[in-house]
């Protein structure tokens, strides 16, 4: 699977759009992935890779992640852990990371990164990574 990303302008509103595509090659049932990832994680990391970068790094909120996937927040959070755990020939196909940074006020906040791993056959750009 790809991600790629187009850059668009839009000549009446006199903007730029990005416009994200997914193309699905035919490795994704060849390689055993969508036989051994269900319906539910397949969907999560469907989702959660339209928000990623050039890195595959992203970090939506949960709200944000359970408006995509048509669900309430605890439901994605599950979602998320689940996929988290999913593993394809005994690797990660998503890393998650708790960051926590410091306000101004002294308070901290939570955030997360989702990071989508080489062992998920996702690819950004068609570009081949040396850790692949």
């Amino acid at each position: 699977m790809t991600i790629q990303l187009e850059q668009e302008f839009d000549v009446l509103q006199k903007r730029w759009d990005t416009r994200v595509y997914i193309k699905l090659y035919l490795a994704a049932r060849t390689s055993g992935l969508l036989a051994s990832i269900s319906d539910r994680d397949w969907r999560t990391l469907t989702v959660i890779s339209t928000f990623m970068n050039q890195r595959g790094e992203c970090y939506p909120s949960q709200a944000a992640l359970a408006r995509a996937l048509g669900v309430n927040r605890a439901t994605a959070n599950r979602r998320i852990q689940s996929l988290a755990r999913f593993r394809f020939q005994g690797r990660p196909v998503l890393l998650l990371q708790h960051q926590y940074k410091a306000t101004k006020t002294g308070r901290q906040y939570h955030t997360n990164r989702y990071t989508i791993m080489p062992s998920s056959g996702l690819r950004i750009f068609d570009r081949k990574d040396k850790a692949d």
